[in-house]
């Protein structure tokens, strides 16, 4: 037994997912139902993005966060409730996923991982209960992007090489944990910001799936991060300057230029991948 994961005698692996509520978080939680043994899933109410100092300022970031909605409706929308047994959800206010009455909930589920995607940071003891066995989504390609709205934030910086998923053993700090896996999306030139991040969803999905598989069968090494590359963005560090910077990127051709140097852009950021 490696110092990073148990390999469990049963055959079928359990997943208990804690998560947000979104269309998105939905899509995610009935693509694992698909593929393995969901037991529970609990759910915080979805946070809001910061206000803006001026009325302008809002009305920029309310457009974006409708233009968001509207797409991942479009890519997700069928995904109207969570396919899980009856009494298996649990539905909590956002920020509350570290209450005893959650831990106990989630431990008597007895699952072989606790899978996170879109929660608040989880801390003991139900961290230190599933050492190990715990499994973050991230939506960012760490060490480069960590923290909030990672697949926003490379856009502003005119990145998009760094928007991708990463799925990590969680730890206390945010996206800091050893990894198991990366992938960048598959994405097309009239990709907008929007585009771009459900098919980062979607690629991270499936990515979660293939490592959970492989890390259950001993046939991937977690490797630890190298923080000392990257930047953290927390979610108050979201601005309509950001948005409208991130929108000119986009207008000057971005995705042009990164589609048409796309392997050189690549290797300036390396990602682990588990080899076939």
């Amino acid at each position: 037994m490696g110092c990073f994961y148990v390999r469990h005698t049963m055959n079928k692996i359990s997943l208990a997912i804690i998560t947000a509520d979104s269309w998105r978080h939905r899509f995610f939680v009935n693509t694992l139902s698909d593929n393995f043994d969901v037991v529970g899933v609990v759910a915080e109410t979805a946070r809001n993005l910061p206000p803006g100092d001026t009325m302008e300022d809002n009305k920029i970031i309310a457009g974006h966060v409708r233009e968001r909605k509207l797409k991942e409706e479009t890519f997700f929308g069928q995904h109207t409730s969570y396919h899980v047994p009856a009494g298996r959800l649990l539905s909590i206010p956002h920020g509350h996923s570290n209450d005893t009455s959650v831990f106990k909930w989630v431990v008597e589920l007895k699952p072989t991982f606790v899978i996170l995607f879109g929660s608040g940071i989880i801390k003991d003891p139900l961290l230190s209960h599933f050492q190990n066995k715990m499994i973050n989504l991230h939506l960012g390609l760490s060490p480069y992007y960590r923290g909030s709205a990672t697949s926003f934030w490379p856009l502003v910086f005119g990145e998009p090489e760094c928007v991708g998923s990463t799925v990590h053993l969680a730890v206390l700090k945010a996206d800091a944990g050893a990894i198991l896996g990366q992938a960048r999306p598959d994405v097309e030139a009239q990709d907008r910001c929007q585009e771009f991040g459900c098919k980062n969803i979607i690629s991270g999905a499936k990515l979660m799936i293939k490592y959970i598989k492989s890390y259950q069968a001993g046939q991937v090494t977690p490797q630890i991060q190298e923080l000392s590359r990257g930047r953290v963005f927390k979610l108050s560090d979201f601005n309509a300057q950001a948005v409208l910077k991130m929108r000119l990127n986009f207008d000057d051709g971005m995705m042009d230029k990164y589609l048409q140097n796309k392997e050189a852009r690549d290797s300036r950021y390396p990602i682990i991948a588990l080899r076939p």
